[in-house]
């Protein structure tokens, strides 16, 4: 075989690793070529241009081992003879190679100083630019691993310029997604994911693995954990086809992490374990510590609420161990940090508040450090002060924490984003509840609600995005969705084909808006001491009841003019499940052919759950007249107006206290009447009558959800009779359906309601799925985050027979000035069977 024969199988090894990443086929045909140069020195003795192929041999032999996750004194020297052979053949380019190349070894494995020495000269012996494009990558990414995010900027936007369109050409959405990865770490998290998703618009297939896995890092840091662990679990999928070991093992360790996160502890320790078993088995230190350190957060994390003392210090022994290991390995610093973290926390939960305070102070100072270890130091903070009985201070540490959690909440546009970054606060909302509830004051307990719920409260934005391409996205969603309904079970198979492709655009619509920056402000949380105050003088007899769940049982303040009350009410677990049997009869009696005898057995079984739900959670807290119920969970969406002690009599409820002015005027709006719903033009004519013919009717097909959707701002009034869908799973995608298909929530997100009343008359659009953090999310909840005063909707499915008789009685009331709250009452007193519309609001005097 002749010089140029061999050139070829380095050229072809060289495309299986970097284009197709099969790194072990390119490890044999490397191998082969220079089995193949060994043959012709012993034929024709040495030289340059053998010299040269066999350098770059053995720099992609040694490329590959590191891949695959051989040992690093193998690799490195593979790297000092190809090295040797490249000044053998006079080649300084080809050694600015080699070190480029040690250089990413040493970065991966730690050795951050050395890896930048190697870098720098690899740069400064190169001639043609397009040869310093990896480096300049790998030379970035070691500036983001150091925090200079300025200087790993620059070597990212070089790098993109040098690229033209030529064979590497990957290298460009590379460059494209470490900018991504370093806005990220700026704590611009919407510019980062814009970044990534268009890098993964071009890159190569075979890059689609360490894409997801960067992408959900920042999914993680907004709070989206559910969508952050399934990218992971596609990441390491991928990975592992292409058998990118190190790679497979950081994503294995980001999924652990997010599963940590999730509460999934056990989950987390098991892949924790497993990861670190095989970091051991590939001298991997440093993997090997990011490992322990994953599961000694799983273990932290089934401690939480039932742990003994003697259990948090035996995890502060094992945080020790890892610190000092950590310490002692190149590379290794900052998980020295995160375990001293551990250890605090841990030591506070032990009630050694000195000891913990020591551990906080030897925190080396960073400013790149992730917001959640910036927050978990004030959650750590607020334990010591609160376990020291210092309860002024350990406020000041939990409103530290929220002022952290705003600041990233202020750079998110989307309403989703903004009820997923609640996750990063859970810790420090349970903190700031338990101290309060332990000093036994409904005011302490009814202020730390309200602190930790206003921080994710309101909109995150006050404009809607133009955002063309979402836009499109979601039309097209709709269309399926439209054409998966006509369809219908006729073509089961066709039906489930288009439900997919809907769900598909659906997600990445979702995707998209999650680029959108924050221009909102962040809510102010009202007091137990301001809302009293605000009670007296407006002379209002309204009942503020507050609920929260804590260690599985449900607790309330009862805040009205004349002081504060606090209340242990039941277990959680028992009231859901009262709550689901509702939920269940509701659904049975909303079926208008019902035998009889079933009609009365589930009407009795109704009346039974919810004079125990009203038992329970309301006479046993004393509300009789108005009310105005904050809940969270599942609990928001209880058909309050439905409670027996709520005849005739205001309920308005919402997720937290919300304040609003007393300056919404009724006047004709917007009705619209979707389709396929057999009494609703007859309802809308009727409650167009009630506003005297004003206002906007769209009816047939007029009422699209273009037309909808443009109409809405403003209106004082504005009721839509339709079917409606909330989707558990994506609850941003529930919908009312008119002429065209569903109007999803999801395009109503920056709509300026804030002087709109929004009625729905249709079913399950009250209902909420909520996030990790507790935060509720759906159509109404979508609505009421846009400013609206109010919106009466259904928790469960409506009859129209029901609806064409409330809703005008409803629009007569608020024709008249009567607050809505007051009105939906007034409207469903005269039924003779509980109706499931509930008015959601803020709470106005």
């Amino acid at each position: 075989m002749d010089l140029a024969s061999v050139m070829m199988q380095v050229d072809a090894a060289r495309s299986h690793a970097r284009t197709h990443r099969h790194f072990g086929r390119a490890v044999r045909l490397y191998r082969a070529a220079l089995r193949s140069l060994d043959r012709l020195e012993r034929g024709s003795g040495p030289s340059p241009d053998v010299a040269l192929v066999r350098a770059r041999a053995l720099v992609g032999v040694a490329s590959c081992e590191t891949e695959r996750g051989a040992d690093r004194s193998v690799t490195l020297a593979l790297l000092e003879e190809a090295e040797a052979c490249a000044s053998r053949a006079d080649d300084p380019a080809m050694v600015a190679t080699v070190r480029g190349n040690r250089g990413l070894l040493l970065l991966r494995t730690g050795e951050l100083d050395a890896a930048r020495r190697e870098f720098d000269a690899a740069i400064d012996g190169m001639v043609d630019p397009r040869e310093m494009v990896p480096v300049l990558l790998n030379r970035g990414s070691l500036s983001l691993e150091t925090g200079d995010l300025d200087a790993a900027v620059r070597d990212f936007e070089r790098c993109r310029d040098l690229v033209a369109d030529d064979a590497e050409v990957m290298f460009r959405p590379m460059a494209e997604h470490n900018l991504g990865y370093a806005r990220y770490l700026a704590g611009d998290l919407p510019a980062a994911l814009r970044s990534m998703d268009r890098a993964a618009e071009v890159a190569p297939p075979e890059h689609a693995g360490v894409g997801l896995m960067d992408k959900a890092v920042v999914l993680f840091e907004a709070g989206l954990l559910t969508d952050a662990e399934d990218a992971l679990r596609r990441a390491v999928d991928l990975l592992a086809t292409t058998r990118g070991s190190r790679d497979l093992l950081d994503a294995q360790l980001a999924q652990a992490r997010c599963l940590v996160s999730l509460g999934r502890h056990e989950d987390a320790l098991r892949l924790a374990r497993r990861t670190r078993a095989r970091a051991r088995r590939i001298a991997h230190p440093v993997l090997e510590l990011r490992a322990g350190l994953v599961a000694l957060e799983a273990r932290h994390g089934t401690l939480q609420g039932s742990g003994s003392r003697d259990a948090f210090r035996r995890l502060v022994a094992v945080a020790d161990g890892i610190e000092e290991r950590a310490a002692a390995v190149p590379g290794a610093e900052r998980l020295a940090g995160e375990a001293a973290l551990v250890a605090a926390e841990a030591l506070a939960r032990a009630r050694r508040w000195d000891a913990a305070g020591e551990r906080l102070r030897r925190l080396p100072p960073s400013a790149d450090v992730s917001l959640g270890t910036r927050v978990r130091v004030e959650v750590v903070r607020a334990l010591c002060a609160f376990g020291r009985g210092d309860r002024r201070a350990g406020v000041a540490a939990v409103r530290r924490g929220q002022r952290l959690l705003a600041s990233q909440r202020l750079r998110l546009g989307a309403v989703e984003a903004v009820t997923a970054a609640a996750a990063h606060g859970i810790r420090l909302q349970a903190v700031d509840v338990e101290a309060a509830l332990g000093t036994g004051s409904a005011d302490a307990l009814f202020d730390a609600l309200e602190r930790g719920r206003a921080t994710f409260a309101g909109s995150g934005r006050v404009r809607p995005p133009d955002d063309p391409q979402t836009a499109e996205l979601v039309v097209a969603a709709r269309r399926l969705a439209e054409r998966s309904r006509l369809v219908g079970a006729d073509d089961a198979v066709e039906q489930a084909r288009l439900q997919r492709e809907a769900r598909r655009l659906q997600n990445r619509a979702r995707e998209r808006a999650w680029y959108a920056g924050g221009d909102a402000q962040v809510p102010r949380p009202t007091t137990a001491r301001r809302l009293r105050a605000e009670l007296r003088e407006f002379g209002s007899d309204r009942v503020v009841l507050n609920l929260a769940s804590f260690r599985g049982r449900l607790m309330a303040v009862r805040v009205d003019r004349s002081g504060s009350r606090l209340f242990e009410l039941a277990a959680v677990d028992e009231v859901l499940e009262h709550a689901r049997r509702v939920r269940a009869d509701q659904q049975v009696l909303s079926n208008p052919l019902l035998p009889a005898p079933l009609h009365e057995a589930a009407l009795r079984s109704l009346t039974r759950e919810l004079d125990w739900l009203d038992r329970t959670l309301l006479l046993e807290t004393g509300v009789e007249g108005p009310a105005y119920v904050a809940a969270r969970d599942r609990l928001v969406s209880l058909p309050w107006t439905s409670l027996p002690s709520r005849r005739r009599t205001s309920t308005v409820v919402n997720s937290w206290v919300a304040r609003a002015a007393a300056d919404w005027r009724p006047g004709p709006g917007l009705v619209v009447a979707g389709p396929d719903l057999r009494q609703a033009e007859a309802e809308v004519a009727a409650v167009a009558d009630v506003w005297g013919g004003g206002g906007r009717v769209l009816t047939g097909g007029d009422a699209t959800c273009a037309a909808v959707a443009s109409a809405l701002e403003g209106v004082p009034v504005a009721h839509l009779a339709a079917h409606g869908s909330h989707e558990p799973d994506n609850p941003v995608f529930s919908s009312v359906r008119l002429a065209d298909g569903p109007l999803y929530a999801h395009e109503l997100d920056g709509l300026d309601l804030t002087r709109s009343v929004v009625v729905l008359s249709a079913c399950d659009v009250g209902a909420v799925s909520v996030r990790h953090g507790g935060e509720p999310l759906g159509l109404t909840s979508v609505l009421l985050r846009m400013g609206a005063r109010a919106v009466v909707a259904s928790v469960a499915p409506l009859r129209d027979d029901v609806a064409v008789r409330v809703m005008p009685a409803l629009h007569g009331a608020l024709r008249d000035g009567v607050p809505p709250g007051e009105a939906l009452a007034r409207a469903v007193a005269s039924e003779p069977e509980p109706v499931p519309l509930v008015c959601f609001g803020p709470l106005v005097l």
